[in-house]
């Protein structure tokens, strides 16, 4: 799609920026904790620094929203250089209600790279805290550069605390991981262990969340601690989900996916194509060129898209889709391999060749589906 605007909106994302290639999004929700930052601060921060207006504090307040929300941004930063360094492209990263996000294409191979990965971004909120600290040594507590280094220590030596806790889909839950995959050998036992680690703290979060509510007057405690307990139970499970076809991948052959196909002239009716795939009992069609050469796959959702009383003179190739590179998949393709292929370049079928560029069959998106789902 080529490189966006900063700016521009994309499915309610603001594009701030890249980063190496990644395209960095803002949520409009984290408005709303940069609302929260600003209005619980300010009063604290007049008291603080005593000879500024409240207009004023309120602003120094929301400059730390902004400053904190970078922060929160520089730990996802870190874990998507680490992330590109060891080969694992990063689709996005998002900063959002809840902090943020690294999008990472495929999960890492190696626990090493796991570990590596996860670690990064504590890391650098490590060095934010300790470069904050600094700033507050040389400050004075009642200034506005003081109060703004005591804030953004605080705050990201909570995001490094927080973000360590042995549980996914935390980075401590990720580092939990690997090192049980690299002394058990198992990924999936890491992720059983990350995973009721995660819900344990989901649920510990939930109960914070009443007993703060019941001790303070603060609209916003129980909903957001709520919130942030079902962001963490959803996430441990989807977690848990993704180690189970990831332990099943090895074993998924494209060569036992394949449907039988059949190659078709480009001139001919929806009509006339499905009559021949019925006749010749195949479950897929290629569009082939005057010299026979695959030059389109038909998609199975568009065909059925067509009324009945329209096939007879709906062209084949309106319910096709060009034979790109990505589309074209050797018949030896297995495991992590395929599920690569497939994320570069998505679609609902594929064309499946032999060495030799001979088809093979057809890949129908929806049969690879079915077979990992199986894991779950």
């Amino acid at each position: 799609m080529g490189e966006q605007p900063v700016g521009r909106r994309r499915g309610g994302l603001l594009l701030f920026g890249h980063f190496f290639g990644v395209p960095i999004y803002f949520a409009p929700s984290w408005l709303l904790i940069a609302a929260i930052l600003t209005f619980s601060y300010g009063p604290s921060i007049h008291d603080q620094v005593g000879d500024i207006s409240s207009s004023t504090a309120y602003l120094t307040a929301f400059v730390f929203a902004v400053l904190f929300a970078l922060c929160v941004l520089a730990h996802e930063l870190g874990h998507t250089a680490v992330s590109i360094r060891l080969g694992n492209p990063v689709r996005r990263v998002v900063i959002f209600l809840l902090g943020g996000v690294s999008e990472i294409d495929r999960e890492p191979r190696r626990a090493r790279d796991e570990f590596l990965t996860s670690a990064a971004g504590p890391l650098v909120s490590a060095i934010l805290t300790g470069l904050a600290a600094i700033g507050v040594h040389f400050t004075s507590s009642t200034s506005v550069p003081g109060v703004l280094a005591e804030l953004l220590m605080w705050g990201n030596l909570t995001v490094v605390a927080f973000n360590l806790l042995p549980g996914l889909p935390l980075d401590g839950g990720r580092i939990l991981r690997a090192v049980v995959w690299r002394i058990a050998g198992s990924r999936l036992t890491g992720s059983r262990i990350g995973a009721v680690l995660g819900r344990v703290l989901a649920v510990a979060v939930a109960l914070l969340g009443f007993y703060l509510a019941s001790i303070s007057h603060g609209v916003t405690t129980l909903p957001i601690t709520l919130f942030l307990a079902l962001y963490l139970w959803m996430g441990a499970s989807q977690a848990l989900r993704s180690a189970q076809v990831i332990e099943r991948m090895p074993s998924v052959q494209l060569a036992s996916l394949m449907r039988p196909g059949l190659l078709v002239p480009q001139d001919i009716s929806v009509a006339e194509a499905l009559r021949r795939v019925w006749a010749g009992s195949a479950r897929g069609l290629v569009i082939v060129d005057s010299q026979d050469r695959p030059a389109a796959i038909v998609t199975e959702s568009q065909i059925g898209e067509v009324p009945l009383d329209r096939r007879d003179w709906t062209p084949l190739t309106s319910v096709a889709r060009s034979l790109e590179p990505g589309l074209v998949l050797p018949v030896s393709l297995a495991g992590e391999d395929l599920i690569d292929a497939i994320r570069t370049t998505p679609a609902s079928e594929y064309l499946v060749v032999h060495a030799d560029g001979s088809p093979a069959g057809i890949l129908a998106l929806a049969d690879l589906a079915t077979t990992l789902k199986g894991a779950e």
